[in-house]
């Protein structure tokens, strides 16, 4: 089931997926909200490559690219360290 197709509860209509993320964003912690819409900001600024379209980039390019997400990544885990998983092994609780 898409986002889209999910119902809006007590009106039966379908939301669209912008409503429908606004909706579950209320419900988030500030943090994990933030991430949201640092990730939504990413999507808006970067071109949208599927795998295949960055593996046949340079070498250079690639690695330019992963060392800008990985650079991103750090500076959201330093900033919400309840984020990090410690025990990759530990079932995540997301309540």
């Amino acid at each position: 089931m898409c986002l889209a197709e999910l119902a809006r509860p007590g009106y039966g209509a379908a939301m669209s997926t912008a409503e429908l993320v606004a909706d579950k964003m209320k419900s988030l912690p500030d943090f994990q909200a933030e991430a949201v819409l640092t990730f939504v900001q990413e999507l808006e600024a970067s071109p949208s490559l599927s795998a295949t379209e960055v593996m046949r980039l340079p070498l250079s390019e690639r690695r330019r690219i992963l060392a800008n997400q990985a650079r991103q990544a750090e500076s959201v885990y330093r900033q919400n360290p309840e984020m990090v998983v410690e025990d990759m092994e530990a079932p995540l609780n997301y309540e």
